[in-house]
């Protein structure tokens, strides 16, 4: 039942389940950013928003066109009441749906990046491939995964970037690289690559 709420937040759980992921998350979305050099005007989807922590943090760079998805209707909600609440010059749409439902989206991106979410997509080799062909020139990806399933160590968080690089670079992204992060209670990487 919480894995659950953790992969579809609904309800008076999700919203709790939503509050945690954002506190917990909020060091790994600066960390996640910081490998995008964002650039006012670009377009910059988030795959996963949750309550939207991430995309505060990006609209700090003036200019850019913001883009989220997430499967669940309650961060959906909680998103699009936290942007009327503080004034922010930062366009953003927000989308109600799975990561599958981007093979539907054909908006050419900057950047686009995924924290700890990854691991809930049904066919991340195909969304990954749909996301290079929808991608400017020189654009980056960045996905993030902290380990959280019982059992896990640190030796998970790198056999998971290496199938996450695996994927980015069958996908045809270019310069991929794996980056790891101490963190507690086990590591967090984060994958890299350009178009």
């Amino acid at each position: 039942m919480l894995y659950q709420h953790f992969a579809r937040p609904s309800g008076w759980m999700g919203k709790l389940a939503g509050h945690f992921m954002e506190k917990e998350n909020e060091k790994l979305n600066a960390w996640t950013l910081s490998f995008l050099d964002l650039q006012k005007g670009e377009e910059v989807l988030e795959i996963g928003c949750g309550a939207g922590k991430a995309l505060e943090q990006a609209s700090s760079i003036q200019g850019l066109r913001l883009y989220a998805l997430d499967p669940s209707e309650v961060m959906v909600e909680t998103v699009l009441h936290k942007w009327r609440s503080f004034n922010n010059a930062a366009q953003v749409g927000v989308i109600h749906g799975r990561a599958e439902d981007l093979v539907q989206f054909h908006r050419p991106m900057d950047k686009v990046y995924a924290v700890n979410n990854v691991t809930f997509w049904e066919d991340p080799e195909e969304i990954l491939a749909h996301l290079y062909t929808n991608m400017n020139q020189n654009g980056r990806i960045a996905l993030t995964l902290r380990p959280h399933e019982e059992g896990a160590g640190d030796d998970t968080t790198h056999i998971l970037g290496g199938q996450m690089k695996a994927m980015l670079v069958q996908a045809g992204f270019r310069d991929v690289c794996i980056h790891i992060r101490p963190e507690k209670p086990n590591k967090a990487v984060c994958v890299t690559g350009m178009v």
